[in-house]
């Protein structure tokens, strides 16, 4: 028996209608966002220039992963096993020199007491850094900690590890964060008044940022 035409067009609006209950429900916030990682900004000039207004203004929150570690890799230690590779220690020093084109003079940083991280952030800023405990023992305490070391006005960096950074991720969008990898930055926005935004991130290999307009 041939079905009326009424209901072929009823049928056509309800499969339309199912379509689009998706969408008004993910702009609606009824849906989780699944962000599987923050956006890269390599080759993004409009949101590296957005970043660097922000360091500027001491706005910044940035987690970068410790370099090279010397007891998974096969290249020669640059001091103790439990430390970074020769290799690490160079990919830091050249991303400290990027940090110091930016401008250091606002900008506090902190240190996981783990040697592999000492050693990080004193090859990429030539100075050994402050230690915190924290930036170690961090499952589910990553942001606040965070935020409760931010200066207003000032940035912070924060020399971790991996899985201190996808906590952070966590907490603020991510639902399933990947593996950073080593000396990788991340950006984090925190103004006053303001829920912590990601800007984005950047891998060893894709740094500097284009700071010719500071």
């Amino acid at each position: 028996m041939p079905i009326p035409k009424f209901l072929h067009s009823l049928s056509r609006g309800w499969l339309s209608l199912l379509a689009i209950v998706p969408v008004i429900a993910l702009l609606s916030g009824f849906l989780p966002l699944d962000f599987s990682r923050p956006t890269p900004l390599v080759g993004d000039a409009q949101r590296q220039a957005e970043l660097r207004a922000h360091w500027q203004r001491g706005d910044l929150i940035v987690l970068v992963r410790h370099a090279e570690r010397c007891d998974r890799s096969s290249a020669p230690c640059m001091g103790n096993v439990d430390g970074i590779t020769v290799r690490g220690g160079e990919n830091a020093r050249e991303i400290g020199q990027d940090f110091a084109a930016l401008g250091l003079a606002n900008a506090d940083i902190l240190s996981s007491e783990q040697i592999r991280a000492v050693q990080t952030a004193t090859s990429m800023f030539g100075q050994a850094p402050q230690e915190q405990e924290w930036l170690y023992n961090c499952e589910g305490s990553m942001l606040s900690r965070a935020l409760q070391h931010k200066v207003a006005h000032r940035n912070l960096i924060l020399v971790t590890h991996s899985e201190c950074i996808e906590d952070l991720e966590h907490s603020v969008s991510v639902k399933d964060p990947a593996t950073p990898d080593y000396t990788s930055t991340l950006f984090v926005l925190s103004e006053q008044d303001q829920p912590p935004r990601l800007l984005g991130y950047l891998d060893a290999d894709q740094w500097p940022l284009n700071v010719s307009e500071r």
